[in-house]
């Protein structure tokens, strides 16, 4: 592991999310650059011991907030607000990183403002080459929940507690600020499919509400939920 570099990489956690934190702090611990803070919000994780286990045990700086859940959006704001760096990423409880991730993101990071991270599903790869805040700002993805940010963006415009679920809402929003949107070119994260992953409890009648939602907000910028 090399110096660390000013990013913090948090999650947000309630309920059986906490049986997810050890692996998810063990896969930050093992990356090639160290990040600055790692925090945990625990929104009323069923049992947070495990996690502060492996937490004091990876080496990393630390931290675990307290909260009350209050939304998804709500949440991650929570986890970003209690981390001062430079940089940050989200990365959902259920996920991991895979070693090079921040090293990926640190290369990128001169030429950016929201470093869009691959992520692995299954056996495949999912990168997003040409992401750019025109496609953003045009309602297409461009980066998945655990892309990494410049946190001045996100205190302009941080996730919307109204409409938390859906992801392009937030990049939206940092591309009307004036992001500057780098792709990396392989996954630097491994999404977790499982029984409870929110992917698999939305319905089609939730996802074309989100997309309706996303298509207003692509359309009017003055309105916003």
């Amino acid at each position: 592991m090399t110096a660390s570099w000013p990013i913090g990489v948090v999650t947000s956690a309630w309920g059986a999310y906490g049986r997810y934190l050890p692996e998810w702090v063990k896969s930050v611990a093992a990356q090639t650059v160290r990040p600055e803070m790692v925090t945990v919000l625990d929104a009323g994780v069923d049992d947070i011991g495990p996690a502060r286990e492996a937490l004091t045990g990876s080496g990393l700086p630390w931290q675990v907030v307290r909260d009350t859940y209050r939304g998804m959006g709500a949440a991650r704001n929570r986890a970003v607000e209690a981390t001062p760096t430079e940089w940050v990423m989200h990365l959902d409880a259920d996920d991991l990183l895979l070693p090079h991730c921040l090293a990926d993101v640190r290369a990128l990071a001169p030429w950016a403002d929201v470093v869009s991270v691959g992520m692995r599903r299954g056996r495949r790869e999912i990168v997003f080459p040409h992401a750019s805040a025109r496609q953003a700002l045009s309602g297409r993805q461009v980066a998945f929940s655990c892309a990494a940010f410049r946190r001045s963006l996100w205190t302009r415009s941080p996730w919307h507690e109204a409409n938390d679920w859906i992801d392009s809402a937030f990049w939206l929003g940092l591309a009307r600020r004036g992001a500057r949107f780098v792709s990396t070119r392989r996954a630097g994260a491994v999404y977790r499919q499982h029984a409870g992953s929110f992917s698999r409890r939305l319905t089609h009648r939730d996802r074309a509400a989100a997309r309706a939602q996303l298509d207003r907000m692509v359309r009017d910028p003055a309105w916003w939920p």
